[in-house]
């Protein structure tokens, strides 16, 4: 089981570009909640389980954690602190449970901080943390065939992927306004909270 103080998060350009949070800088103090993505569903494990966060190469590990809340559309899982799904729960998962299996994690988007957050029942999810090092993908775009020839879709090039470091992100001209950023953060001491704060670069109030 890794530190859960250290984290290698994932960040896309459109998520700075739509306002929701200024540009990030080595050593900035930050805040935001975390997303996680499961490419497969996560599978349920004994209740007897014990918590793994263990990093898998960029923002994605392979974790074991407990269902921390469930409701209609969203749902959170404790994996030393709490990251968030903004879908419904897969059907059978309940608080308590516990869930096994590989995931993305991500800066929330502003699902979280914009409405989530405001449910009467939701937990404090949002957490303070220093950006040690920030990494930029340099894999191309390249075209994937699509059922339908008539569709053009392009994606990372699986074959080429790689990251350089960077002091700072630039959202609107890194890789022509394009850029995924992993961000490399050590977790501040304080409790999660329910609103962003003011502070320098990185997050916002509402």
């Amino acid at each position: 089981m890794e530190a859960t103080d250290r984290l290698v998060v994932g960040l896309s350009s459109w998520i700075i570009q739509d306002g929701n949070y200024s540009d990030f800088a080595r050593g900035d103090d930050v805040a935001f909640a975390l997303e996680f993505y499961p490419p497969a569903e996560l599978e349920l494990v004994n209740c007897q389980a014990r918590r793994i966060l263990s990093h898998s190469g960029g923002p994605w590990y392979d974790i074991v954690g407990k269902v921390a809340h469930v409701a209609d559309k969203w749902w959170a899982i404790d994996i030393g602190f709490v990251v968030f799904r903004d879908e419904a729960p897969p059907k059978g998962v309940k608080v308590g449970c516990w869930l096994k299996g590989k995931i993305y994690i991500g800066i929330d988007p502003f699902f979280y901080f914009e409405s989530l957050a405001h449910q009467p029942d939701a937990p404090a999810l949002i957490y303070d943390w220093r950006v040690e090092r920030i990494e930029m993908q340099t894999s191309p775009y390249v075209p994937h065939p699509q059922d339908d020839p008539r569709k053009m879709v392009f994606a990372r090039d699986p074959e080429r992927q790689g990251w350089i470091e960077i002091d700072k992100t630039d959202a609107w001209q890194d890789d022509q306004g394009s850029a995924d950023y992993i961000l490399h953060c050590r977790r501040l001491p304080g409790p999660a909270r329910h609103a962003l704060s003011v502070s320098s670069g990185g997050s916002i109030g509402y």
